[in-house]
Order: structure tokens, then C-alpha cells, then sequence
């Protein structure tokens, strides 16, 4: 876990003001057993769980331009808000190792646990040792997804923004499902 860049008050209020004018027509409740009742949605593309292939995710031009300053390789994000946060996890084979994240308000602490030190597998794993980071409102921050990672206590205004590119494994599919 990398700290990128902290935004200043005022940009990254601008994008919160952004989100909160979307919210009710974008936002849906989490179903998934790491983070139920949370509120979330996918930033271009999806990857379906249950269906295993990509569908199409909210398409939002200035938001998405925002988010490839940061990652210009992305390929999707999803978008969340609300105090129900996620259980540590690791992301599932759509993502490759590297993910960025947006803290865009308050939150108790980014749960990490960093058994793989680089961005891609390596035999040399480390042994568990989670901390727990505090992020202030604004921090863009790097994180290799496969290590266990969660939002910890978020504040019921804090939205979090989090950009993967498609793993190799599965850029074929992602370029097929995509066209």
C-alpha cells in the first residue's frame, strides 16, 4: 500500500458534489457476503460474479477522465459510498495486480495485509502481518489487490473510488465481452 497524492479539499469536494448529484439514479445495494448494504456501482464495465464476463457499467465521462489521471491504464472501477465498508478480501482473477484507490472522506482505517510485496504473484510470500492504515479525505493511494484488503468504519458521506486494469488471464474475454 502507496500513497499516491493527497487532493486538495477543494477537488476532491468537487468530485463528492459529482457523486452526490448521481447518486440515487446510480447506486445499488451490495449483495456481496464481504460488504452486504453497501452502496456501490461499476464505472464502465462490470464483472459479473455470477455470470463470469463483463457488462456494461455507468458511463461518466468526467468522472472516468478524473480517475485516469491516476491510473491511465484502468479499465473499470467501481464507485462506493455509505458506513457499511468490506470485509477484508482479495480481489477476484478480473483484476490485475495493481488497483488504485480514492478516499473521498473519512474512514476509521484501510485494513492491508501485504503477503505479496510486488505487483504480480511471487513464491516469496511473506508471512501475514494486516495493519491498519489511516487515510486522510483525499488520498489516492496503490495497492497490490490480491493481498487481503477492506474498508474499515467508512463515514456514512465517504465515498471510495477503486480502478483495476482486466488481469491478463482474462483481457481476451474483456476485449470480446467489451466490443
Amino acid at each position: 500500500m502507496r500513497p499516491l497524492t493527497v487532493l486538495p479539499v477543494s477537488r476532491w469536494q468537487r468530485v463528492v458534489r459529482h457523486l452526490e448529484a448521481t447518486k440515487e439514479a446510480r447506486c445499488q445495494l451490495d449483495h456481496s457476503s464481504y460488504a452486504q448494504g453497501r452502496s456501490k456501482y461499476w464505472l464502465q464495465w462490470e464483472w459479473s460474479l455470477k455470470e463470469k464476463r463483463f457488462v456494461p457499467g455507468v458511463k461518466d465521462n468526467r468522472l472516468w477522465n478524473f480517475c485516469k489521471e491516476f491510473f491511465p491504464e484502468a479499465d473499470l472501477g467501481l464507485v462506493c459510498t455509505g458506513s457499511v465498508g468490506i470485509r477484508p478480501h482479495r480481489d477476484d482473477s478480473y483484476a490485475d495486480w495493481r488497483a488504485v484507490g480514492l478516499n473521498l472522506g473519512e474512514l476509521e482505517s484501510w485494513y492491508y495485509d501485504c503477503q505479496y510485496p510486488e505487483f504480480r504473484w511471487t513464491p516469496q510470500q511473506r508471512p501475514s502481518n494486516p495493519q491498519h492504515y489511516k487515510l486522510s479525505a483525499g488520498t489516492v493511494f496503490e495497492f497490490n489487490c490480491k493481498n487481503l484488503h477492506g474498508a474499515v468504519n467508512p463515514a456514512e458521506d465517504r465515498w471510495g473510488v477503486f480502478l483495476w486494469k482486466v488481469s491478463p488471464k482474462l483481457r481476451q474475454k474483456f476485449l470480446s465481452d467489451t466490443k
